[in-house]
């Protein structure tokens, strides 16, 4: 991507070879780092309010297919002139099939009843009217206008809803088909909105570890919920695909069998250790060697077993890197995850809440959780000076932590830092804003 005029005096370039995990973007205080993430974050989420407000003449984004996003900020480009009555953003597609497609954003495009769109965004929207023509948007626990609540939630209204020159729909849709995640630089508090029948009250501040355990225990009854219906089905089916079968299959020999009977007893220790399973199988296998009939029963107990375990392979896969990450970054204490959600244990023994970690520790945790758990598969992450209370040695681990989160959860990432610890052994993929100036 390249943007120009960024804060009225910048421009940018950023090259991200397909082949990496993450870019790393530095330079000094005032270059426009954080506010060239929020231009991504905001582009792709459609808030075209908020780019609107942004001080940039120019932003392209060219994907590894040929396809062409550009975004035009008119009164950035031509200050001079009125052309900015006549719309705020310029947005121009070009598909690598040849077909383009523009829109012309203006803020008036929005023009509706305030009670229609009081409607609209009670129903489709987080945020909750507080009185006085004010909105309460819970992500950032302000009270703003109806117009900029219209910005920032716009695109979560149903597109038949909006007036007519709203977006237009390959443009909604290119947009909505790339998934962005910022994390900024304060993640430790989460403004919680207040439920709806208390809309007149400000927003309570909630620890972001506690919301994350809360997450955690909900993700883990949603598990076993799954399996228990994967579960059922099978079990309700079992007799008669056992009689129906005859005869063992070719590949259910017996040193098979004792093969995938190890493996799957691992899996169940390790799922164990979560409690999302009670232990081993209650099924040992005999010593003898075993005739066909048992080979026949045991093959199919190990198919249906697989398909009962696999439901919780991508929470384990997720978990144990969580747990891994935590465990390897905070001393004296080990992180233990259940069905209520998690908390950390001392070597003397002591039980102690993730609300009592160090804000080091808070915000490694929630970065490693946000990244595992809240992140849609194939996104792209955005993440702010990741070094914030983060400890120098911590720092130098972060980038090969990134890397094996990418790995697990298929994300791609760019990093704003001012770190040298950050950047540490990664410097080829290091680029400096404002080298030239």
């Amino acid at each position: 991507m390249s943007v120009t005029k960024l804060l009225g005096r910048f421009d940018h370039t950023v090259t991200f070879p397909p082949e990496d995990e993450f870019v790393i973007l530095y330079g000094p205080n005032g270059i426009g780092k954080t506010r060239l993430l929020e231009l991504i974050s905001n582009t792709f989420s459609s808030r075209m309010g908020a780019i609107a407000r942004t001080p940039f003449a120019n932003a392209i984004f060219k994907f590894e297919d040929g396809t062409r996003l550009t975004v035009e900020n008119p009164r950035t480009l031509t200050p001079e002139s009125d052309v900015h009555q006549e719309y705020a953003l310029r947005v121009f597609l070009e598909k690598a099939n040849g077909e383009s497609e523009e829109w012309l954003y203006s803020r008036e495009q929005h023009a509706m009843s305030p009670t229609r769109w009081a409607r609209l965004i009670d129903q489709y929207t987080p945020a909750h009217y507080a009185g006085g023509n004010r909105w309460l948007d819970p992500e950032t626990g302000e009270s703003v206008s109806r117009q900029d609540i219209v910005d920032r939630y716009a695109h979560m209204i149903p597109s038949e809803l909006l007036p007519s020159s709203s977006c237009p729909e390959a443009i909604r849709n290119f947009l909505r088909s790339s998934d962005v995640h910022l994390i900024e630089t304060q993640r430790l508090l989460t403004r919680t909105a207040p439920p709806r029948e208390r809309t007149r009250t400000e927003p309570s501040n909630k620890i972001t570890v506690q919301e994350f355990s809360d997450d955690f225990s909900r993700r883990m009854r949603e598990a076993l919920a799954q399996n228990s219906r994967t579960s059922q089905e099978l079990d309700r089916t079992f007799p008669r695909r056992l009689l129906s079968a005859g005869s063992p299959p070719p590949a259910a020999t017996e040193e098979a069998i004792r093969t995938r009977y190890d493996e799957q007893s691992r899996l169940r220790s390790r799922l164990a250790e979560i409690s999302l399973l009670q232990g081993a199988s209650d099924l040992p296998l005999p010593d003898k060697k075993l005739d066909p009939s048992q080979r026949l029963v045991l093959w199919t107990y190990l198919d249906d077993s697989e398909r009962k375990l696999a439901t919780f392979e991508d929470l384990l896969r997720r978990v144990q890197l969580f747990r891994d990450i935590v465990n390897s970054r905070f001393q004296f204490k080990q992180l233990h995850l259940n069905r209520d959600g998690f908390n950390f244990v001392t070597d003397l023994g002591q039980e102690i809440s993730a609300e009592a970690l160090s804000s080091g520790e808070q915000h490694e945790l929630v970065l490693a959780y946000d990244l595992l758990f809240n992140v849609a598969e194939s996104g792209l992450v955005l993440i702010d000076e990741p070094e914030i209370s983060l400890h120098v040695a911590w720092q130098q681990e972060f980038l090969n932590d990134i890397a094996r989160i990418a790995n697990t959860a298929s994300l791609r990432f760019i990093v704003a830092t001012h770190s040298p610890q950050i950047i540490h052994k990664w410097r080829r993929r290091a680029v400096a804003l404002g080298a030239n100036l």
